[in-house]
């Protein structure tokens, strides 16, 4: 979350969006999403950016109207509306019927096509998400990661399912822990299976090229990530950042 937020704001801010509105679901990943903003909004790179309102909804909710109401006398340039699932309608459609009409961005997690399509009457005109190369090869140079995208995707459609984001986070754990066994053999121990991930740099899966060394834990960093836009001409997402969220061009 905190890699995804940072890009996001160094994006908008780099295409001259400085003045942003938050509104952010009352649930755990709401929460943390806040406070990766206000972490972000701390860094001496983003001293031109402001926050001129804060809004919170609690995802069992039926209307952002009031919030919306508020954020539209903020006059922000873009909306961070960061919740997953079922509660993104209710945003999407509070911000229509608000005449709330800016670009919006959330979160990762509704990278799906069944979300785009059911939103499809009340779609932002401008709609973002952070996520990894998966969502856009055309813009991925590695060509490691490329191939491992046209893998992903292959093996998905083999299976008649569309290659959206979300199975893509299962997709390259699951192969880090099968590469690992190959390694080790299938009795090595939890401790081993640890270490071995612990200490790999340069795996490349469709989230882009891995080093646990310098990102332990996770492997990834905000460099692995980009910025999308809903394409609803193109039925898909389209790419408008390089690695790390800095506009393309620039």
């Amino acid at each position: 979350t905190a890699d995804y937020v940072l890009i996001a704001i160094r994006y908008f801010r780099e295409i001259g969006w400085r003045r942003m509105a938050v509104i952010t679901s009352t649930d755990t990943s709401g929460q943390d999403a806040e406070r990766a903003v206000d972490v972000a909004l701390a860094l001496a790179e983003n001293k031109s950016v402001t926050l001129v309102d804060r809004e919170h909804f609690n995802p069992t909710d039926v209307s952002v109207g009031a919030q919306m109401a508020r954020i539209k006398a903020a006059n922000p340039q873009w909306i961070f509306g960061w919740t997953t699932g079922t509660p993104l309608g209710t945003l999407l459609r509070g911000a229509l019927d608000g005449g709330v009409a800016i670009p919006i961005y959330t979160s990762a997690g509704n990278l799906t096509y069944a979300q785009m399509t059911q939103y499809a009457q009340f779609l932002p005109k401008e709609l973002y998400f952070s996520s990894t190369p998966l969502l856009a090869p055309e813009v991925v140079t590695d060509r490691g990661v490329k191939g491992a995208i046209a893998q992903y995707d292959a093996g998905l459609i083999a299976l008649n399912v569309k290659p959206d984001y979300v199975p893509s986070t299962a997709w390259d754990p699951a192969l880090l822990v099968v590469d690992a066994l190959r390694k080790l053999g299938p009795d090595a121990t939890a401790a081993q299976l640890r270490a071995y991930l612990a200490g790999l740099a340069g795996w490349t899966g469709v989230q882009g090229r891995y080093d646990f060394k310098l990102q332990p834990q996770r492997g990834l960093g905000p460099n692995n990530a980009l910025i999308v836009r809903w394409d609803p001409a193109k039925g898909t997402w389209v790419g408008v950042s390089k690695l790390g969220g800095m506009p393309l061009g620039r």
